[in-house]
């Protein structure tokens, strides 16, 4: 494996959405200054599951491409979590020089939530 640096995880859609809304939030220094500053992320994620619509997706791995409709969120990862604890990627080994690829849809909003909810357990 070459040597270099990676993040655990990079994201795209639902959650990067759901983090960049969180993080421009005014509300989230005062979340922080009382000790729950985690809160505005399920505060955006029960507000943004309403408005955010999924999206198609083409993404190149490997050099075979791919496609895919109605996508939530997208992941790349060497490392089975991300998010505070979510089990993204559970085979991902941060030392075996591989990426795993997560593409998470379509689903209903309802069973999202469920996948969501549940990938932290």
């Amino acid at each position: 494996m070459p040597d270099g640096a990676f993040a655990n995880s990079v994201g795209c859609g639902f959650d990067a959405h759901i983090a960049r809304m969180a993080n421009r939030s005014a509300w989230k220094g005062r979340f922080n200054r009382v000790g729950l500053g985690s809160l505005i992320y399920v505060l955006y994620l029960v507000i943004e599951l309403f408005r955010y619509r999924p999206v198609d997706l083409d993404i190149c791995i490997d050099g075979r491409n791919y496609s895919f409709q109605q996508v939530w969120m997208a992941t790349v990862s060497n490392h089975p979590y991300y998010g505070g604890g979510m089990r993204i990627a559970p085979s991902a080994r941060g030392d075996d020089g591989l990426l795993h690829v997560t593409v998470v849809g379509p689903m209903q909003r309802c069973i999202f939530v469920l996948v969501f909810v549940c990938s932290f357990c």
